[in-house]
């Protein structure tokens, strides 16, 4: 049974990952500097994906597997009132740094962004669309997910209520990659991006969906529940392998002054 794979390549040609079909820039002209993360799409069985990992230059080859966000969980309690900063400001010790993230391009990788929130004004906003349900120049955000994340990292003060942790950051990257279809060669490829468009730092949210993909395994390949169980559990830790080994590669692969930085939450979906 063939599925797709994530091949990820110790180097490659420099480009921008082909599933931004269309990335709006707004502002002065970005400055690229050279990708040579390799990633590339195959259809392989089991036997495919073992001989691919074993080629010269391959450093993972994990199947795809379905993304999600964490649900939210409805306590029915009312939302409070902000009167000050937002709690999380003063708990990391923003509210005394002395560092506002001036000179620092962000990559948000999530489900998009309210680019008219008054909390971005001002911070050029270069935005790219990965997911199967986008439609390339689509990165509103229907969820809300991505514009809370963005808030968080780099939001202004609205009605005097602080948000924001690095309220210097001038320049942002907004890569939509979580949807309905949302799965782990969207975020590679939405990495490939964002390295390629000088991310210092590229912050992720979002979870391996096992429970999703070992239904798929049932759904739609046929396979019984002890052997979907199995296969979606080496899936999952070939994927983790994927990360950590595309993790490293990003840091080789930086500027020496400035390497690209990785963030992901940790405890999504265990």
């Amino acid at each position: 049974m063939k599925r797709p794979h994530v091949i990820l390549r110790a180097s490659g040609p420099a480009s921008t990952a082909n599933g931004f079909l269309d990335v709006r820039r707004s502002g002065a002209p970005v400055s690229r500097r050279a990708s040579r993360l390799g990633i590339e799409m195959e259809m392989l069985n089991a036997a495919g994906a073992a001989a691919a990992a074993r080629h010269d230059g391959v450093a993972a080859v994990a199947p795809v597997m379905p993304m999600k966000l964490v649900e939210p969980l409805d306590t029915g309690l009312a939302a409070p009132t902000a009167s000050g900063p937002a709690w999380g400001i003063p708990a990391i010790g923003a509210d005394t740094s002395p560092f506002t993230g001036d000179g620092v391009t962000v990559a948000v990788l999530d489900t998009g962004i309210d680019a008219a929130h008054p909390a971005f004004a001002g911070v050029t906003l270069i935005r790219g669309n990965v997911t199967s349900t986008g439609a390339g120049n689509d990165v509103s955000d229907t969820h809300g997910h991505g514009t809370h994340c963005a808030g968080t990292i780099f939001g202004r003060d609205v009605n005097g209520v602080r948000a924001g942790v690095a309220r210097g950051i001038r320049r942002a990257l907004i890569g939509k990659v979580l949807g309905t279809g949302a799965a782990s060669s969207h975020i590679v490829q939405a990495i490939q991006w964002a390295v390629a468009e000088g991310a210092h730092i590229v912050s992720m949210s979002r979870g391996m969906d096992f429970p999703g993909y070992r239904r798929q395994l049932v759904e739609q390949a046929g396979l019984p529940g002890e052997a979907a169980t199995s296969l979606a559990l080496e899936g999952y830790r070939l994927n983790v392998l994927l990360f950590e080994r595309l993790a490293r590669l990003v840091l080789t692969h930086g500027d020496f002054s400035q390497p690209t930085l990785l963030i992901a939450a940790a405890g999504n979906e265990s």
